[in-house]
């Protein structure tokens, strides 16, 4: 058992002020399936995941669980074991109300799906999201100390709910290597460190909303994306659908060209890439 997981979850659900439950029982599915509705818009015909699909996983032993301050359910995170002799989980979904942001309640969720993947022998666990949205990039890559190399275009096509509108759901697939060095210094010593290093050039640039490439020969580069591509897709969706193509072609061409991801710097609100690794 990680001692040091366990303990480092339990002080993030306490300053978050809930309690991490297993959803293990029907009506804790069909409480789960209600809050994904209303997380992701959606209507109760259409919930991201069903109650008997939420209920089958905690019966297969996945990692469904939700964060509780008091009765009420402000988060949940489902994970799906990786097939045998892959020590992994994929989480499928994960989210927090909307009036609960700013408490770090992702985080303690997180944190405890981190505890519960060392607890059952394994060491890493992966899961996509999408490039635009600056919280999560923030969340993801320096919060919680995960990487990504990988851009897939459209990856769920069309999906019907309330956040992505007409978007198509171009996702960053992110590894969590839950006993790395970036892991352990965010989630257990608060401490990851700054990236360091030469300062970005900008490859993408924001200007009056709008994406504007620039030509710099920079080995280490910054991919500008919106404060706030949520509002964006619903004040100016014509420009919002320009970030998602001019995105897809720097962050996800030079991915794919072998640069590395270095981390989200959260004041320039862009990624940090270093392209000298790649050609």
């Amino acid at each position: 058992m990680d001692l040091s997981a366990r303990t480092s979850a339990a002080k993030a659900a306490e300053k978050s002020g809930v309690r991490i439950v297993a959803l293990e029982s029907m009506a804790s599915a069909f409480a789960c399936e209600r809050f994904l509705c209303e997380v992701w818009r959606t209507g109760p015909d259409h919930p991201p995941i069903a109650a008997d699909v939420v209920k089958a996983m905690a019966d297969a032993g996945s990692y469904v669980a939700g964060a509780f301050d008091e009765d009420r359910l402000l988060g949940a995170c489902i994970g799906l074991w990786g097939p045998p002799g892959r020590a992994g989980m994929h989480s499928h979904i994960a989210g927090v109300h909307s009036e609960a942001r700013g408490r770090d309640i992702g985080f303690a969720l997180k944190l405890d799906q981190r505890a519960h993947v060392l607890e059952n022998g394994a060491d890493r666990i992966s899961w996509t999201f999408d490039p635009l949205v600056a919280r999560n990039a923030h969340f993801n890559l320096r919060k919680l100390g995960g990487t990504a190399e990988e851009y897939l275009p459209d990856y769920y096509g069309p999906l019907s709910d309330g956040l992505n509108n007409d978007d198509e759901s171009d996702r960053l697939m992110l590894r969590w290597d839950l006993r790395g060095e970036r892991a352990r210094a965010a989630c257990d010593e608060d401490a990851l460190p700054d990236s360091g290093g030469p300062v970005p050039r900008v490859l993408l640039d924001i200007e009056d909303d709008r994406p504007v490439p620039r030509s710099t020969r920079g080995g280490t580069v910054l991919i500008a994306i919106p404060p706030d591509i949520e509002l964006l897709r619903t004040r100016k969706p014509s420009i919002a659908r320009d970030w998602r193509l001019a995105v897809r072609d720097t962050l996800g061409a030079l991915l794919a060209d072998g640069a590395r991801l270095t981390g989200f710097d959260r004041g320039a609100c862009g990624y940090v890439l270093n392209r000298s690794e790649g050609r």
